[in-house]
């Protein structure tokens, strides 16, 4: 037995890591009660720095004790040698703290806030620093953040930092930060004010094969097949005006836009004169897409106007008097017309993936990208085929098929909303649209809604997604029959609905029926028929309130 280690037992070894936690939890109180005290006595000494310290080593996340040493910096009169000694002692705990946490948001933050500060900052060594946290770990997205500070700061020249993430890439393709700092160069260097594509023509050819290369090199890494859907995407980012229909009593805009950095601006002129209108948004959302005014007086001359126009932020947009609408219109068509270059690459990427899905029938990424390339390829040539391909994704990556289903939803719409703008003349505005029996599980992009007066749709599968219709402000007759509709909580105010159609669901509650009705003073039809709750209803309880409105129970 002599000469032999003892080995710690399994009870002696969770007695001694409860009396270090003890001893821990201890330290943390008292170091805790000393920064409360200090924090709210104002006492900003250098205790507080030294005891902030400790606790920052044992853990780095806790950010309001990064806040309360940046007050101490800030709460005193340092000469400059100290002022230039305690920049780099923070420089130095900040470094201590990102090898024991490489991807703290406080630490990062800690270290932009130090440099900018620094009477000679050495941006030299912050990127050796960040090539030395990069070859740890690729992925630390928060320092390619932290990179992406230092370069601007150094003047490094986008193309450096091009070269930088290429030979990244090159050495891993499976390094998702890497790409996404790579987008952001690329959109320095080579923007475009096409919505189509991100960057220009050329560029995007050699990012589209360069791409496919890695997705080809591992089908199942997950990080160039984002690369790919960025590259794939529209990409509007600015605001822009989609539609307008002004009438002597109501004003309605709707624009088009897939980011928003900033409120709307926005302006209505006749003949020159600015119109006072208070704009609703729906849905009540600081930057909802859609806008609608009610005049507090008529526009009794509109007809006879010479000139209305919209301001949307700094662009004038001229509207059209149009007699079938009798009213003034604005439209933009452009998503009608395709804007491809490169539809001969498209296709050969499209059918290089179709033969990937063959080669890997379990890959869902060759599957949902060739959705988006026969999107943007030719939506209406396709869209049997792609149908095809949601169904197939949905039985290869059946944990998603949810996400699948409202992809479908979303295309479906898009499609029938395409065709029927394709349909319209320059000064018409369609009325109705019938998407019944279409099993839709959500309502994408439904600003587009906004100037409907009937909408069909019955026989979906919309009980989830009520909230969505909130954009249905002109909607005077709405089928949300066969929806599996269980309750009506969600259901939004539309102030012209007459008639509703709630027909075999599953609604219960007369409750939710009655505030329904009274939130809606136009409503003159309700078809309840086929639902539990017409076995317990109270029609003339309910007439009593509601006798306006035709209630339909058999």
């Amino acid at each position: 037995m002599h000469g032999r280690v003892k080995v710690r037992t399994t009870a002696e070894q969770e007695e001694i890591r409860k009396r270090e936690k003890a001893i821990k939890v201890a330290q943390y109180k008292a170091d805790f009660a000393i920064v409360s005290q200090k924090r709210q006595g104002k006492i900003w000494d250098d205790e507080l720095l030294s005891v902030t310290r400790r606790m920052l080593l044992n853990n780095s996340d806790i950010y309001t004790l990064w806040n309360i040493r940046r007050q101490v910096f800030e709460n005193n009169e340092w000469n400059e040698e100290d002022y230039k000694q305690l920049l780099e002692n923070e420089m130095s705990l900040t470094e201590q703290c990102l090898r024991e946490n490489p991807k703290s948001y406080s630490v990062w933050h800690q270290r932009c806030w130090v440099m900018e500060r620094m009477p000679e900052p050495d941006w030299k060594k912050e990127l050796s620093l960040c090539a030395k946290c990069l070859n740890i770990d690729e992925r630390n997205f928060h320092c390619w953040d932290y990179r992406e500070f230092v370069v601007q700061k150094a003047g490094i020249s986008n193309e450096e930092e091009f070269e930088f993430s290429t030979t990244k890439i090159l050495n891993n393709f499976s390094n998702y930060s890497s790409w996404h700092y790579r987008s952001r160069i690329l959109t320095k260097m080579f923007g475009t004010t096409s919505e189509e594509i991100p960057i220009v023509d050329d560029k995007y050819r050699e990012e589209l094969d360069l791409v496919m290369n890695a997705t080809f090199t591992d089908p199942n890494d997950t990080s160039a097949w984002f690369y790919q859907r960025w590259l794939l995407d529209k990409c509007l980012t600015t605001c822009r005006l989609w539609r307008v229909q002004i009438k002597k009593d109501t004003a309605i805009v709707v624009v088009d836009n897939n980011v928003l950095i900033k409120p709307i601006s926005l302006s209505l002129f006749v003949n020159g004169e600015i119109v006072d209108a208070q704009w609703q948004l729906h849905p009540d959302e600081k930057f909802a897409k859609l806008r609608i005014a009610e005049f507090g007086s008529l526009l009794e001359d509109l007809d006879r106007a010479k000139e209305v126009s919209v301001k949307l932020q700094e662009t004038v947009y001229q509207l059209s008097y149009s007699e079938l609408e009798s009213a003034w219109i604005y439209k933009n068509n452009s998503s009608l017309h395709k804007q491809n270059s490169n539809d001969e690459q498209l296709n050969e990427q499209l059918k290089s993936y179709n033969q990937l899905s063959k080669m890997e029938p379990n890959n869902k990424w060759a599957l949902l990208t060739g959705i988006l390339l026969m999107k943007k390829i030719d939506f209406k040539k396709f869209y049997i085929d792609i149908l095809n391909n949601l169904s197939a994704l949905s039985k290869v990556d059946s944990l998603r098929k949810n996400y699948y289903k409202d992809l479908r939803s979303k295309l479906l719409v898009e499609y029938k909303l395409l065709e029927m703008w394709k349909e319209e003349n320059d000064l018409e505005i369609q009325s109705k649209i019938d998407l019944s029996g279409l099993d839709l599980t959500k309502l994408h992009n439904n600003h587009y809604f906004s100037f409907f007066e009937e909408v069909n749709l019955g026989a979906n599968q919309l009980e989830n997604s009520l909230y969505q219709l909130s954009t249905l402000q002109r909607c005077a007759k709405l089928s949300l029959s066969s929806n599996g509709l269980i309750s009506l909580k969600c259901f939004p105010t539309l102030r012209n609905l007459q008639v509703l159609s709630l027909r075999n669901n599953k609604l219960m509650s007369t409750k939710e029926i009655v505030n329904l009705i009274k939130r809606h003073k136009n409503l003159r039809r309700l078809d309840l028929r086929d639902n539990p709750v017409c076995e317990e209803i109270d029609i003339a309880k309910i007439q009593d309130t509601s006798s306006h409105v035709e209630i339909c129970l058999k």
